[in-house]
Formats: structure tokens, sequence, C-alpha cells
């Protein structure tokens, strides 16, 4: 009961970031999610006197599958959807449709504990934001993405005019996307169809796979991935594909984002990996939900844990430091 308590009191954070008086708000959690978590949960939109409803189901296989039938389409009539499951679902079909037709998505998949007592989880959200806007107004005006570093990334992109999001715990509305997550952090854009070339190589943590012993090396031409190099996780990875995705499973970039969490560490888990300030995930398979054409049944995020990144011809990060800063 204790922990439940103290893990409450963290996550009024993103309810308070999100949640208006009047929003049916439902909480997607599965049987994986550990009890202290959804408990917490439940509390803490109940002391904002939210009136939640908790969803509870089995856990998908991969991340980004559909829900069931009935949790889907309670995420789509929902104000305010946490999907709080331990596989994520923001990539998922209904969570696709409900952003686009006005329900706010908080992304907080394979919360714990751990997590939420983290750096990651109570760094200043404010500070953050400024960062993201001065980032949103870079990415506004660019043309191209560069991603480098010293285990052999090399991988450029197109970017202009594309679906970008700037998230520190607050929701960013465009046509297409309604979300941010907890804990959170990030600067992501959807690239250009085909316009993805080169070389990306996660030696952090994937998804479906975790942390991981040695790199995997992804071979990128005109979007799509022709190449995966590396060892045990690496051929892992391409059963992943091959067995549990769909054609357009080896579509790649689905998203490039920047992490800008400075409270977040590295621990073999997305939700916060990907989230280090001057780390990089780069994404396979669906971008629909994010402003692209491809669908697939599959979204995994891979991380790059010191990539310098170019924005044009701006450097951002520099060896996994965070170049950005506000006046």
């Amino acid at each position: 009961m204790y922990e439940a308590a103290e893990l409450a009191r963290i996550l009024r954070k993103p309810f308070e970031l999100n949640a208006d008086p009047s929003d049916d708000v439902l909480i997607v959690t599965d049987t994986a999610v550990e009890p202290s978590v959804q408990e917490a949960l439940f509390a803490a939109a109940n002391a904002l006197d939210l009136d939640p409803t908790v969803a509870v189901m089995e856990p998908r296989k991969r991340d980004n599958n559909d829900p069931t039938r009935v949790v889907g389409e309670a995420i789509e009539a929902a104000d305010l959807a946490v999907l709080a499951s331990s596989k994520a679902l923001v990539h998922s079909e209904p969570a696709t449709v409900a952003q686009r037709t006005g329900t706010k998505v908080l992304i907080m998949s394979e919360l714990s504990p751990e997590i939420l007592r983290s750096g990651a989880a109570k760094t200043d959200y404010d500070a953050m934001q400024a960062v993201a806007d001065v980032l949103a107004d870079i990415y506004e005006e660019a043309a191209e993405i560069r991603v480098v570093d010293d285990n052999g990334t090399d991988l450029v992109a197109d970017i202009e005019g594309r679906n970008y999001w700037p998230i520190a715990g607050r929701v960013w509305q465009t046509e297409v996307t309604y979300t941010a997550a907890f804990p959170d952090g990030e600067m992501g854009v959807c690239p250009a169809e085909g316009s993805t070339n080169g070389t990306v190589v996660w030696d952090t943590s994937v998804h479906d796979i975790g942390q991981l012993a040695e790199p995997i090396e992804l071979t990128v031409d005109d979007g799509w991935v022709t190449g995966i190099d590396g060892g045990v996780e690496a051929e892992k990875f391409e059963r992943i594909l091959d067995e549990d995705g769909d054609e357009n499973a080896r579509y790649c970039a689905a998203e490039i984002a920047v992490g800008i969490n400075q409270g977040a560490e590295f621990t073999g888990r997305m939700r916060t990996d990907k989230k280090v300030a001057g780390s990089v995930h780069v994404a396979t398979g669906s971008n629909a939900d994010l402003g692209g054409e491809v669908n697939s049944n599959l979204h995994l995020d891979g991380v790059v844990s010191a990539p310098t990144v170019y924005v044009d011809d701006r450097k951002i990060t520099e060896g996994g430091e965070l170049l950005v800063t506000v006046d």
C-alpha cells in the first residue's frame, strides 16, 4: 500500500500536465504490469477527481500489436487514454485512429516502480519543454537529418515538411498525432518515405529484445532494411521481422528521435533508454500513426547511445551530448 501511494504522488505529474476535469480517462494495462503501478495510476487520477476507468488485458506478443477489440474501442472512445501496458500500444491501429479523432494519448509502456523512482520521471519537465520548443523551431525549417557515431552509424533522411513532435510530458497535437509520454523527453520526426539511406548501429536496447549484449547493424537503402548484421540478437531481431512482421516490417526509418531528458539513464528498458539526452532512437515498421503512409503490424525502436546529429548544417548533439540550450 505504501509503495502504491508513493508512486501515485509521482504519477500525478502526467495527469496534471494533460487531463481536463471533464475528460473520460481510460488507463490500459495488462497482467504483466506490476499491481503497485496499476494501483498508483488509478489513485493518481482519482486524487485529481478524474474518475478513471481501468482496462486490464493479457500482454500482447510484440510491441505495438493491436490490443483486444474491446480495449481498442475504449481507447478510441476516451478523451485521455493512458497506455500503460507492458508492451507498447501507441503505434497500434486503435491508438492511431484515436489520436486522429481527438483522443489525447499518454505513452507509459513498460512502467515499473524503478522507472517511476528514477531521474527520468522526476526531472524538471518545464525546463525540458523549453528545450523541446527550441528544437521545434529548428525542425520546422529543416530539410535533412543525419546521424553518425563511432560504431559505424551514418544515416541520412529527408525531413522537409514532415510531421515532428517535441514532447516533454505535454501532449503535442498535429493533424495525425496527439500524444506525449511519461517518463518523456524526445524530439522526433517522421522522415519522407524512401528517403532514408545508410547504416544505423543500435548499441543499447531494442524493442522486444531489451538490453543488447552486442550491437545490431542495419543497412538501409531507399527506406528499406536490406541487411541485418551482428550476433545472436541480430538474428533474433531478423526472426521477429520475418515471423511476426508483415511486408512493411522492414521499413526504415519510421521515425528518428533525439532524447532530451537530462534525468534519464540507460537501463535496458526502452521506456527510459530512448529518452536519454543526446541519444537517438531509430524505428522500423509502421509510420502511419506518425504522419507517414506505411502501415505495419510492428513498430520497433532501437537506441544509438552516443550519436552526433545534424539537422541541416546545425549540430544538435555530439557524441551523445545534447548541444541545444535555452537562452
